[in-house]
Protein backbone atom coordinates (compact mmCIF):
# COMPACT_ATOMS: atom_id res chain seq x y z
CA UNK A 1 0.00 0.00 0.00
CA UNK A 2 2.73 2.35 0.27
CA UNK A 3 4.19 1.35 -2.79
CA UNK A 4 7.66 0.23 -1.55
CA UNK A 5 9.77 -2.65 -1.33
CA UNK A 6 9.84 -5.04 2.08
CA UNK A 7 13.31 -3.23 2.44
CA UNK A 8 12.89 0.10 2.24
CA UNK A 9 9.81 -0.84 4.78
CA UNK A 10 12.55 -2.52 7.17
CA UNK A 11 14.50 0.31 6.94
CA UNK A 12 11.51 2.74 7.74
CA UNK A 13 10.14 0.89 10.59
CA UNK A 14 13.78 0.92 12.14
CA UNK A 15 13.95 4.85 11.70
CA UNK A 16 17.18 4.46 9.54
CA UNK A 17 14.99 6.30 6.30
CA UNK A 18 12.75 9.41 6.93
CA UNK A 19 9.21 8.93 7.35
CA UNK A 20 7.75 11.97 6.54
CA UNK A 21 7.31 11.01 2.54
CA UNK A 22 4.97 8.90 3.87
CA UNK A 23 3.30 10.38 6.68
CA UNK A 24 0.28 11.12 5.16
CA UNK A 25 -0.06 7.82 3.78
CA UNK A 26 -0.20 6.36 7.24
CA UNK A 27 -2.80 8.38 8.62
CA UNK A 28 -5.11 7.59 5.03
CA UNK A 29 -3.96 3.40 5.78
CA UNK A 30 -5.07 3.61 9.26
CA UNK A 31 -7.72 5.90 8.96
CA UNK A 32 -5.79 7.88 12.09
CA UNK A 33 -4.17 10.94 12.79
CA UNK A 34 -0.38 10.67 12.70
CA UNK A 35 0.06 12.11 16.38
CA UNK A 36 -1.88 9.25 17.55
CA UNK A 37 -0.02 6.75 16.34
CA UNK A 38 3.05 8.17 18.55
CA UNK A 39 2.50 8.41 22.44
CA UNK A 40 5.91 10.91 23.25
CA UNK A 41 4.15 12.90 20.47
CA UNK A 42 0.55 12.83 21.49
CA UNK A 43 -1.09 16.52 21.13
CA UNK A 44 -2.35 17.08 25.06
CA UNK A 45 -5.92 18.03 24.48
CA UNK A 46 -7.56 19.91 26.97
CA UNK A 47 -11.03 20.03 26.51
CA UNK A 48 -12.84 17.06 25.81
CA UNK A 49 -15.25 15.70 23.43
CA UNK A 50 -18.21 16.34 25.83
CA UNK A 51 -21.91 16.24 24.59
CA UNK A 52 -22.55 19.54 24.09
CA UNK A 53 -19.49 20.32 22.11
CA UNK A 54 -19.91 16.94 20.36
CA UNK A 55 -23.01 18.33 19.27
CA UNK A 56 -21.93 21.83 17.73
CA UNK A 57 -19.11 20.11 15.86
CA UNK A 58 -21.31 17.71 14.29
CA UNK A 59 -23.87 20.02 13.25
CA UNK A 60 -20.83 22.20 11.40
CA UNK A 61 -19.99 18.87 9.83
CA UNK A 62 -22.98 17.76 8.76
CA UNK A 63 -23.71 20.38 6.89
CA UNK A 64 -20.27 21.00 5.29
CA UNK A 65 -20.60 17.49 3.99
CA UNK A 66 -23.67 18.11 2.94
CA UNK A 67 -22.02 20.48 0.37
CA UNK A 68 -19.22 18.89 -0.38
CA UNK A 69 -19.66 14.90 -0.47
CA UNK A 70 -20.30 14.73 -3.90
CA UNK A 71 -17.42 17.09 -5.15
CA UNK A 72 -14.30 15.01 -6.66
CA UNK A 73 -11.44 16.24 -5.12
CA UNK A 74 -12.92 16.65 -1.22
CA UNK A 75 -11.21 13.80 0.21
CA UNK A 76 -10.56 13.35 3.99
CA UNK A 77 -7.23 15.73 3.11
CA UNK A 78 -9.48 18.72 1.48
CA UNK A 79 -12.38 17.76 3.99
CA UNK A 80 -9.59 18.43 6.91
CA UNK A 81 -8.90 22.13 5.81
CA UNK A 82 -12.46 23.16 4.95
CA UNK A 83 -12.96 22.80 8.84
CA UNK A 84 -9.52 24.27 9.51
CA UNK A 85 -10.23 27.94 7.81
CA UNK A 86 -14.04 27.60 8.93
CA UNK A 87 -12.67 27.94 12.59
CA UNK A 88 -9.67 30.04 12.40
CA UNK A 89 -11.58 32.70 9.67
CA UNK A 90 -14.91 32.48 12.35
CA UNK A 91 -12.20 32.86 15.32
CA UNK A 92 -10.54 35.94 13.55
CA UNK A 93 -13.63 37.76 12.38
CA UNK A 94 -15.80 37.07 15.50
CA UNK A 95 -13.88 35.51 18.16
CA UNK A 96 -16.50 32.89 18.81
CA UNK A 97 -15.51 29.09 18.03
CA UNK A 98 -17.64 27.65 15.05
CA UNK A 99 -16.70 23.83 14.79
CA UNK A 100 -15.45 23.26 18.04
CA UNK A 101 -12.67 21.61 16.89
CA UNK A 102 -8.85 21.86 17.96
CA UNK A 103 -6.45 21.46 15.28
CA UNK A 104 -2.36 19.92 15.42
CA UNK A 105 0.21 20.89 13.47
CA UNK A 106 1.03 18.00 10.94
CA UNK A 107 3.31 18.10 7.66
CA UNK A 108 0.92 18.19 5.06
CA UNK A 109 -1.17 21.16 7.07
CA UNK A 110 -3.46 21.32 10.23
CA UNK A 111 -5.81 18.54 11.00
CA UNK A 112 -8.32 18.36 13.67
CA UNK A 113 -6.86 16.91 16.52
CA UNK A 114 -10.55 14.45 17.47
CA UNK A 115 -11.69 14.23 14.39
CA UNK A 116 -11.31 10.62 14.82
CA UNK A 117 -13.40 10.51 17.56
CA UNK A 118 -16.39 12.50 16.12
CA UNK A 119 -16.65 10.93 13.16
CA UNK A 120 -16.49 7.63 14.78
CA UNK A 121 -19.50 8.76 16.98
CA UNK A 122 -21.39 9.84 14.08
CA UNK A 123 -21.10 6.32 12.32
CA UNK A 124 -22.09 4.74 15.10
CA UNK A 125 -25.34 7.05 14.66
CA UNK A 126 -25.36 6.42 11.11
CA UNK A 127 -25.26 10.34 10.33
CA UNK A 128 -22.81 9.65 8.14
CA UNK A 129 -21.48 6.28 6.26
CA UNK A 130 -16.91 6.31 5.00
CA UNK A 131 -16.76 5.61 1.57
CA UNK A 132 -13.84 4.56 0.32
CA UNK A 133 -11.16 4.27 -2.51
CA UNK A 134 -8.03 3.06 -3.95
CA UNK A 135 -5.54 6.17 -5.13
CA UNK A 136 -2.49 4.66 -6.72
CA UNK A 137 -1.19 2.19 -3.73
CA UNK A 138 -3.26 3.71 -0.58
CA UNK A 139 -7.01 4.58 0.44
CA UNK A 140 -8.38 7.84 0.43
CA UNK A 141 -11.57 7.80 2.27
CA UNK A 142 -14.60 10.49 2.47
CA UNK A 143 -18.38 10.37 4.27
CA UNK A 144 -21.57 10.23 3.03
CA UNK A 145 -24.07 11.96 4.71
CA UNK A 146 -27.02 9.75 6.19
CA UNK A 147 -29.17 12.10 7.61
CA UNK A 148 -31.62 15.07 6.44
CA UNK A 149 -30.97 18.39 6.85
CA UNK A 150 -33.94 20.48 7.97
CA UNK A 151 -33.41 24.08 6.38
CA UNK A 152 -33.01 25.83 9.75
CA UNK A 153 -30.19 23.09 10.62
CA UNK A 154 -27.41 25.74 10.80
CA UNK A 155 -28.99 30.27 11.14
CA UNK A 156 -28.70 31.95 7.75
CA UNK A 157 -25.94 33.65 8.63
CA UNK A 158 -23.55 30.70 9.03
CA UNK A 159 -24.53 29.08 6.28
CA UNK A 160 -23.30 31.81 3.87
CA UNK A 161 -20.20 31.90 6.10
CA UNK A 162 -19.43 28.10 5.41
CA UNK A 163 -20.69 28.00 1.76
CA UNK A 164 -17.66 30.92 1.54
CA UNK A 165 -15.19 28.76 3.16
CA UNK A 166 -15.82 26.09 0.47
CA UNK A 167 -15.94 27.81 -2.17
CA UNK A 168 -12.59 28.99 -1.40
CA UNK A 169 -11.01 25.37 -0.91
CA UNK A 170 -13.51 23.10 -3.32
CA UNK A 171 -11.41 23.45 -6.58
CA UNK A 172 -8.06 22.61 -4.86
CA UNK A 173 -6.39 19.04 -4.80
CA UNK A 174 -5.60 17.66 -1.40
CA UNK A 175 -1.98 18.73 -2.18
CA UNK A 176 -2.60 22.22 -3.85
CA UNK A 177 -4.72 22.61 -0.28
CA UNK A 178 -1.44 21.45 1.74
CA UNK A 179 0.47 23.67 0.15
CA UNK A 180 -1.91 26.68 0.45
CA UNK A 181 -2.36 25.86 4.54
CA UNK A 182 1.51 26.52 4.83
CA UNK A 183 1.55 29.77 4.52
CA UNK A 184 -1.13 30.86 7.19
CA UNK A 185 0.84 32.12 10.47
CA UNK A 186 -1.24 29.69 13.38
CA UNK A 187 0.52 26.73 11.10
CA UNK A 188 3.76 27.97 10.60
CA UNK A 189 4.25 29.38 13.75
CA UNK A 190 3.06 26.11 15.77
CA UNK A 191 6.05 23.58 16.77
CA UNK A 192 5.29 20.04 15.06
CA UNK A 193 3.05 17.70 16.23
CA UNK A 194 1.71 20.32 18.91
CA UNK A 195 -1.78 21.92 18.90
CA UNK A 196 -2.49 25.40 17.41
CA UNK A 197 -3.64 28.00 19.25
CA UNK A 198 -6.87 29.35 18.23
CA UNK A 199 -5.74 33.18 19.31
CA UNK A 200 -2.86 33.25 16.36
CA UNK A 201 -6.07 33.80 13.96
CA UNK A 202 -5.60 37.52 14.91
CA UNK A 203 -1.75 37.88 13.95
CA UNK A 204 -2.90 36.49 9.83
CA UNK A 205 -1.70 38.24 6.71
CA UNK A 206 -3.39 38.79 3.68
CA UNK A 207 -4.61 36.39 1.70
CA UNK A 208 -5.42 34.24 4.79
CA UNK A 209 -6.74 36.88 7.19
CA UNK A 210 -10.53 37.41 6.53
CA UNK A 211 -10.63 40.83 7.55
CA UNK A 212 -7.78 41.83 5.20
CA UNK A 213 -9.63 39.83 2.53
CA UNK A 214 -12.67 41.81 3.29
CA UNK A 215 -10.86 45.08 3.17
CA UNK A 216 -9.68 44.37 0.04
CA UNK A 217 -12.89 43.23 -1.48
CA UNK A 218 -14.20 46.48 -0.03
CA UNK A 219 -11.63 48.31 -1.94
CA UNK A 220 -12.13 46.59 -5.27
CA UNK A 221 -15.90 47.52 -4.57
CA UNK A 222 -15.39 50.86 -4.17
CA UNK A 223 -12.68 51.30 -7.32
CA UNK A 224 -15.24 50.14 -9.45
CA UNK A 225 -17.81 51.92 -8.44
CA UNK A 226 -15.70 54.96 -8.61
CA UNK A 227 -14.67 54.23 -12.48
CA UNK A 228 -17.84 55.29 -15.05
CA UNK A 229 -17.26 52.58 -16.89
CA UNK A 230 -18.94 50.07 -14.04
CA UNK A 231 -21.18 52.51 -13.22
CA UNK A 232 -24.34 51.21 -14.98
CA UNK A 233 -23.54 47.89 -12.81
CA UNK A 234 -25.33 49.58 -9.86
CA UNK A 235 -28.88 49.44 -11.88
CA UNK A 236 -28.30 45.87 -12.17
CA UNK A 237 -28.24 44.04 -8.71
CA UNK A 238 -27.40 40.32 -10.62
CA UNK A 239 -24.77 41.51 -12.70
CA UNK A 240 -23.31 43.38 -10.01
CA UNK A 241 -23.05 40.54 -8.02
CA UNK A 242 -21.43 38.30 -10.31
CA UNK A 243 -18.84 40.74 -11.46
CA UNK A 244 -17.90 41.42 -7.88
Amino acid sequence: MLGISRVTYNLLENGKTPREPYIETFQDIFDVSFSAMQDQNKPKINRKLDKNTYEKTKKIMLYILSKTSQLPNVWKTVLYKILYFCEFDRYELTGQRLTWLDFVKLPKGPAPAWFDSAIRKMEKEWSVIPVNAKYMWYTQQRYMINEKIADNFLVWEEKVFVDKVIDKIKNMNASEVSDYSHGDIPWKATPDMELIDIDLANHRLYPYSAKARAEKLNQDIEMLQNNWAFKFLLDEPDLYEDVI
